[in-house]
């Protein structure tokens, strides 16, 4: 009997000791294109409930540009004809509100030539947009909506330039004229860094005299650079920038790696401590040349994660993989996954499988110089050594209130057991109908919870979300939770209120106006006929001094003007029309 408790012991210490140094993932063995120069994002495009697959790079000497479909783990070319890039990005996003996942994606032909592109997706079927944007090459493209309307607008950066493009809704993209700097070798990020309710801008790299890292804030539509506390971000270029709240205090962190001015690697975390104070944390061993990150729990343990590929400095350009696992208070620990070594690609998680743990996928070239697209699978949950992610709780308690042509909505915090409270984000959907997401598209099934795309939910971390530049009429909105694995629970029940905008000078669709009048802070420019959405604005007060003048801006901030009557005159194909503005 006592030889029996004995052996019985021997045979559980090793199925432990067999557990922890089981490699965390293993490869799917999946045929996928191999790519180098490559970016990569999951989506479910055609709302299958699993992640489907956006590429693009360099197979051998060719650009390519292409769409995976995910049929219960095999993937299929959706043969989309899209036009083959490389050294570029690609994004997924729902710029018309159809709850079909768009494709953003950047990057330069065989001949050279830089493009920026909008794939539409109609029920599966991609197609050039044919919208017009600035082409990048070793640039990026990102979606967010700088004005809170529900519209997608677009970031981006790259081939000496740096702008924003607003979303009018009726398929055009509008430069905004944002101050950002000329740059290239770029990388471009949206995140409310401040939990004010609105989407700041991150854009980082080379000016041409000097690397930059620069945050701007969001001020109702208005961009301004941010003084950062205690000192300045290191200007960087050639990688990624990503934010998370990895202390789960309730703020977004900045996990920033790229090279300086000398080509010296940097992989830097900011701890955002709030009123614009960033605390730096320097992880020399991590530092890489030509880096790719992404952020997300592998362990399900509610902490964000970080995955890192790229080049180390010094070594013959020998490409290496990193997993650091954060062990809470910003600190965070290397895991020994026998991984490959990547380099001058991409690399993203997600749940491919559906089995509630988070698999990796890189893209570019290994130590070998060759080629690589690899999928890897989390294996350490099914033998019992992770916590399996489970959904978190839908937001209670919605509400709306109402400020001159603005919906404020509200939600109580939700929890989740693996994801501390202060960590999780939302996703709101919003409609006309209770099911409808014509207004602000969540990127997920309305019924099922399933969200198309892994990344955190587009109300970030706050409970409360401002939606505005929306006509007279009747309401719906539902908020689901989102966990630091990406994964969602359902939505709430939606809500119904009826919203009349207040301050309106002129409202009808085709006519030229401003809104709230009189106006304190922010000043909306309305340009109703599309002929007109490149018009020049000029504002003046009494005195014919110029308060405003260039392109249509879509919002201005006036609260340090001083109070009393101006002119605001709009120039066009269509004439000339003015109206006035009352600052109070």
């Amino acid at each position: 009997m006592k030889f029996l408790s004995i052996s019985i012991l021997l045979i559980l210490v090793f199925l432990i000791r067999s557990q922890a140094q089981q490699p965390p993932f293993s490869p799917a063995n999946i045929i996928l294109p191999q790519l180098a120069y490559s970016a990569c994002a999951w989506g479910d495009f055609d709302h299958d409930g699993d992640l489907d697959l956006a590429l693009s790079g360099a197979e051998g000497n060719s650009p390519v540009t292409k769409i995976f479909r995910n049929d219960n783990g095999t993937f299929t070319d959706l043969q989309a004809n899209l036009l083959p890039l490389h050294f570029g990005s690609v994004e997924w996003g729902d710029y018309d509100n159809d709850n079909d996942l768009d494709l953003l994606v950047t990057g330069i032909e065989s001949l050279g030539n830089p493009h920026t592109i909008i794939f539409k997706n109609n029920n599966g079927i991609f197609t050039d947009s044919g919208i017009n944007l600035p082409g990048v090459m070793d640039g990026q493209a990102s979606w967010g909506d700088l004005d809170n309307d529900g519209n997608l607008d677009i970031l981006l950066a790259g081939s000496s330039m740096a702008g924003i493009f607003r979303n009018n809704g009726s398929g055009q993209f509008i430069n905004i004229n944002a101050p950002l700097p000329a740059i290239e070798t770029t990388m471009c990020c949206w995140n409310d860094y401040n939990n004010d309710g609105q989407s700041d801008v991150m854009v980082c790299g080379n000016t041409g005299g000097g690397m930059v890292t620069k945050l701007y804030k969001n001020n109702h539509g208005v961009f301004s650079e941010v003084t950062v506390a205690p000192e300045p971000f290191v200007g960087l270029y050639g990688g990624q920038a990503k934010w998370a709240d990895l202390d789960n205090d309730g703020d977004q962190d900045l996990v920033i790696a790229g090279m300086d001015l000398y080509v010296d690697g940097y992989f830097l975390i900011y701890q955002n401590d709030g009123y614009d104070h960033f605390t730096k944390f320097d992880n020399n061993s991590a530092n890489l040349l030509n880096p790719s990150i992404d952020l997300g729990d592998f362990d399900g343990d509610g902490l964000a994660d970080i995955v890192l590929m790229g080049t180390i400095s010094g070594c013959g350009g020998a490409a290496v993989t990193r997993l650091l696992k954060n062990t809470g208070n910003v600190t965070f620990a290397d895991v020994s996954t026998l991984l490959p070594g990547y380099k001058l690609g991409g690399v993203t998680w997600g749940d491919y499988n559906n089995d509630g743990y988070t698999d990796l996928l890189f893209t570019g070239l290994d130590a070998y110089e060759t080629p690589k697209t690899e999928l890897f699978l989390n294996n350490l949950g099914n033998i019992g050594v992770f916590t399996q992610n489970t959904p978190p709780t839908p937001p209670q308690g919605l509400e709306v209130t109402m400020e001159a042509d603005k919906a404020i909505l509200h939600w109580s915090s939700a929890s989740d057991a693996q994801t501390p409270k202060n960590a999780l984000t939302y996703n709101i959907c919003m409609g006309t109908m209770p099911d409808s997401h014509d207004v602000l598209s969540p990127l997920a099934s309305r019924f099922t919870g399933n969200r198309a795309v892994t990344a955190p939910g587009n109300a970030s971390s706050d409970t409360s979300w401002v939606i505005s530049g929306i006509p007279t009429g009747t309401y719906y909105f539902s908020v689901q939770t989102i966990d630091n694995g990406f994964m969602p629970g359902s939505f709430s029940s939606p809500l119904m209120f009826n919203f009349t905008p207040m301050g309106i000078a002129l409202n009808e669709a085709s006519t030229f106006g401003i809104s709230p009048n009189p106006c304190q802070n922010r000043l909306l420019i309305h340009v109703g006929d599309p002929a007109d959405f490149d018009s020049k604005i000029l504002i003046v007060n009494n005195f014919g001094q110029t308060y405003y003048q260039g392109c249509n801006p879509g919002a201005i901030d006036v609260s340090a003007w001083p109070k009393g009557i101006y002119l605001v005159q709009k120039s066009g194909p269509k004439g000339t029309t003015s109206v006035k503005l009352i600052r109070n």
